[in-house]
């Protein structure tokens, strides 16, 4: 009889603390989707994270499921919850794990930096186990569902993050989930106050490398060169990129911002960067990298065909590095006819007309009267 009612107590024991395990834990997982950004169709990685407790979830997307985008949704979902849970779940991803499986996993260093950062605990799932954060499994599921499809046409990736955004924060306000007593929001208020509060200074999760910017103006990052402006030409340079932009710092002060590259040797212009040197290199403004790669093919044969001075061709530049080049095509007429008047003489030069009778007289008797007059 002892001993039934201490294996009673023991399991009850158990069991609350499994469940406190629960009410402190969030579930990562990565699914994918399609979305129409800007006219073009991209294939993208859905970060979706869910408080165990409350279910209150949270989604981001991403171009690549890599580390900087690991540590940026990380960081963006506790930003959302205004909070940070005492354990994370997730799988046996490459881009965390450094050796191992499931439980005897060691974690890359810098996941291991983010969790002391924010003091929170990292279970990895073992091998071929989703039922360890099936909670999270099912909402990949319903954020596919709901957000993304059918596919979602959007001017950018930030506009679809913040619908998706949007999405979550209307479920944790009006959902209740079945067999619960208490709504989402109700649970999500708990959790809220249960769970640690945010650190004061955020964990910079952006990947950082020193270089040195080349003579064309331009830093390398992962066999890419992004430009910076012609001033910092051969200057050192740190770069930080997340998982959707680069930024190069130069004596600390940011000196460009591109959105990321995936590809593999490319390079990235910014033609505001290159308008000093276009001014003091007119003759070679058609040919310049900066502006075929910035410019539409139909904006460079309106320029070619018009043959502007180089000034008013600068002029052009300028307009469309400052205001796009949609904005441009917007008051095409009134800026090219603006450009393409012909100055206006302010004092004009009075010539008064000149009595030619003697020289045509001349002419007419072959110089006699000159010769009478002399």
């Amino acid at each position: 009889m002892w001993f039934t009612n201490c294996v009673a107590i023991s399991t009850k024991c158990t069991f609350r603390y499994v469940l406190t395990l629960a009410k402190e834990a969030m579930q990562i997982d990565w699914g994918e989707a399609d979305a129409v950004l800007d006219g073009t169709r991209e294939h993208l990685f859905v970060f979706c994270t869910l408080l165990a407790y409350s279910c209150a979830p949270f989604a981001v997307c991403f171009h690549k499921a890599n580390t900087e985008a690991f540590r940026e949704g990380l960081h963006l979902a506790f930003q959302f919850f205004g909070c940070v849970p005492r354990r994370v779940i997730w799988g046996n991803a490459k881009v965390t794990v450094k050796s191992g499986a499931g439980k005897q996993a060691i974690p890359q260093e810098t996941y291991a930096a983010f969790a002391a950062h924010y003091c929170f605990q990292m279970d990895l799932c073992n091998v071929r186990s989703g039922n360890e954060k099936g909670l999270v499994e099912n909402l990949v599921g319903t954020i596919r569902r709901n957000t993304l499809s059918p596919v979602p046409h959007v001017a950018s990736l930030e506009a679809l993050n913040q619908r998706i955004a949007e999405t979550c924060t209307q479920y944790i306000r009006t959902h209740r989930i079945a067999n619960r007593q208490r709504s989402v929001a109700e649970m999500f208020t708990e959790d809220q106050s249960r769970l640690s509060p945010l650190p004061q200074i955020p964990y910079d999760f952006r990947k950082v490398e020193i270089c040195r910017i080349s003579s064309c103006s331009t830093a390398r990052f992962q066999t890419n060169n992004y430009s910076v402006p012609v001033l910092y030409a051969r200057r050192e340079a740190t770069v930080r990129a997340s998982a959707e932009k680069v930024e190069i710092y130069v004596d600390g002060q940011i000196v460009a911002n591109h959105k990321r590259c995936y590809k593999h040797h490319q390079s990235i212009y910014s033609l505001a960067h290159y308008l000093p040197l276009l001014e003091r290199r007119p003759c070679s403004i058609l040919q310049a990298q900066p502006v075929k790669q910035n410019l539409s093919g139909k904006l460079l044969s309106l320029l070619e065909s018009t043959r502007l001075p180089a000034k008013r061709f600068i002029a052009v530049l300028k307009y469309c590095a400052e205001n796009g080049e949609t904005v441009f095509w917007q008051h095409r007429n009134e800026f090219m006819g603006r450009n393409s008047e012909k100055p206006k003489i302010e004092n004009p030069i009075n010539v008064q007309d000149v009595d030619l009778s003697l020289y045509d007289s001349f002419l007419m008797d072959g110089g006699a009267s000159c010769r009478l007059q002399g």
